[in-house]
Formats: C-alpha cells, sequence, structure tokens
C-alpha cells in the first residue's frame, strides 16, 4: 500500500472520519538519521497526527506539530501542508533509550500545533501532556476546541503506521443524544481492532471489518509523500540575516567556506567565500535607494 489518506462518512450516523497509512516516507524520514525502533515509534505517531490534522483543518498552508521538553524529547517537529507533503526530526536526550513511555518522555514539556495559512494569520494552540499517549492528548485538545467529540487511534510498526480519526458532526437541532450515541456506537467498534489488523488491511478492508453493518463511503485516495521544503534560496536567506563582516569572517575560519545543513533531510549546502561577498554585494544593491 502507498502512503496515502481518506476521508470516510456515515450515511446515517453523524460522525466523519479519516484513516491514514504511511510507509515509505515513514521509511525514508527515519532512515535521514537513523532513528532506533523505540524512537521511531513517537516519531510515527507524530508524522501520522500531523497529516491527519493538515486534512481535517483544511487550509491552504501547513500544520505542525513541535513538542519540546526536558525529559527525553528535547525536540520533536512535524509537519504537513495541504499537498500532503511531509517532513520530521526528533532530538532525543538518549537516543539509545529502548523504553517507550510517552508520559516520562514528555514531562515538564510542551506541545504546540502551529496553523500557518498561506494567506491570513499564524494560529497556535497549546495541547495538554496530562494524558499517557500522543493520540489521547491530542483527543481532549479536539474535544475542547472544536467542542466536539473526537476519537484517534494510533499504531505504528517498524515499516508501517496507520492512524484512524472519529469525529462528531456539529449538532444540528436538539439530537445531541443521539449523535453521543452515534459516536459511541463507531469508537466501540473501533476500539476493536488489532494491531495486526491496522498494519496490513488496506483502508477499505479494515473500514469494511469495522463498520460491515453501517453505510460507510470511503472517499478518493490522497497520496502523502516525503518532500522538505529547504532550498539554496531559504538558506541564502538565511545567511543574510548575519552582519556581512560576521559571515565573511565565519567563512574564513572554516577554510573559506560555511556549510549549512538541513535539521530535517539532512541536505548539505556549502557557500564559498566568493559566494557569500556576491550574496552581501546583490543584497545590499536590492536594498539601496537612489
Amino acid at each position: 500500500m502507498s502512503d496515502l489518506i481518506q476521508r470516510f462518512t456515515f450515511a446515517d450516523l453523524p460522525v466523519r472520519g479519516e484513516i491514514i497509512s504511511l510507509e515509505q516516507s515513514f521509511q525514508t524520514i527515519c532512515e535521514q538519521h537513523q532513528y532506533s525502533d523505540t524512537l521511531r515509534h513517537l516519531l510515527g505517531e507524530a508524522l501520522a497526527a500531523t497529516a491527519l490534522m493538515a486534512e481535517i483543518i483544511k487550509i491552504e498552508g501547513k500544520v505542525s506539530l513541535q513538542l519540546q521538553s526536558p525529559s527525553q524529547v528535547k525536540l520533536l517537529v512535524t509537519e504537513c501542508n495541504n499537498h500532503g507533503h511531509i517532513r520530521g526530526v526528533m532530538h532525543p536526550l538518549d537516543p539509545d533509550i529502548t523504553d517507550y513511555d510517552f508520559k516520562k518522555w514528555t514531562q515538564g514539556g510542551t506541545l504546540a500545533i502551529t496553523i500557518e495559512p498561506v494567506q491570513g494569520h499564524r494560529y497556535q494552540g497549546i495541547v495538554s501532556l496530562e494524558k499517557d499517549s500522543l493520540a489521547a492528548c491530542l483527543e481532549d485538545y479536539f474535544t475542547s476546541s472544536e467542542q466536539l467529540p473526537t476519537y484517534l487511534k494510533l499504531f505504528v510498526s517498524k515499516e508501517r503506521i496507520t492512524g484512524v480519526f472519529l469525529q462528531a458532526m456539529p449538532d444540528e437541532g436538539n439530537q445531541e443524544k443521539d449523535r453521543q450515541t452515534a459516536f459511541e456506537h463507531v469508537t466501540t467498534l473501533a476500539e476493536t481492532i488489532t494491531d495486526e489488523e491496522a498494519l496490513t488491511l488496506s483502508h477499505h478492508d479494515l473500514l469494511y471489518r469495522l463498520f460491515h453493518q453501517d453505510k460507510v463511503t470511503l472517499y478518493t485516495e490522497k497520496p502523502i509523500q516525503f518532500q522538505c521544503s529547504c532550498s539554496r534560496e531559504r538558506n541564502e536567506r538565511a545567511l543574510l540575516t548575519i552582519e556581512p563582516q560576521e559571515l565573511m569572517q565565519l567563512a574564513e575560519e572554516h577554510d573559506g567556506k560555511v556549510e549549512l545543513v538541513c535539521d530535517f533531510c539532512s541536505k548539505k549546502e556549502v557557500f564559498t567565500q566568493q559566494e557569500i561577498a556576491q550574496l552581501i554585494t546583490t543584497n545590499q544593491g536590492s536594498e539601496s535607494v537612489n
């Protein structure tokens, strides 16, 4: 199965859903940093959750999840845009840790969701880390922020991630009891998914296994793929934030060049002293006013 996300709805129930599977993009991101299987677990959950949020929020732009703590997870950042391009990076305190414990790993930390539309204002929401899993923390966040019952389940193996998102639809009229009953019905069924089923079955087969007694419509697949947004132009802009004299001195101290390495994809960009001088001259020329 390729990396993809799909929306699904119930004909007779006020509940919507999203289902996602990641394989190749997950492997690519992990291999760029040689993450252990234990570290892959949390990174995989974060990648799937971020892609699900990007699809649910539906903006032209990107959604990112950032976790920082003084514990095991010094930094975790995952991003997904409206084109289905994802990337992620994780800096652990102990890269060789073997026991995964979300609560201990994130103790004293901060989890934030950032929404950055191409046009409009940037928005950031803070997610409580009171729960025992990332999925449970995000469930609480969506339930409280959108005032809609929400369910999120994430499954991770060494090779694949699967995520299932369910959310009650906004109440139209005085149907709160019916909505709650419907949501409890589908989430009770979703809780019966085994890891093996989630990580081996196709989206169609998994949803049929769960909801064959309900009328479910599974919509068109949307591909998800790893793509880093780093570029030489971005690195040039980063270099220009440094004072020209300091920048030239930096190049002199490093054998006449400056190397920048992307934290996400590990791509290296090298700028020679001559290229830096040209960059500074061009920038100063573009800023001058006659």
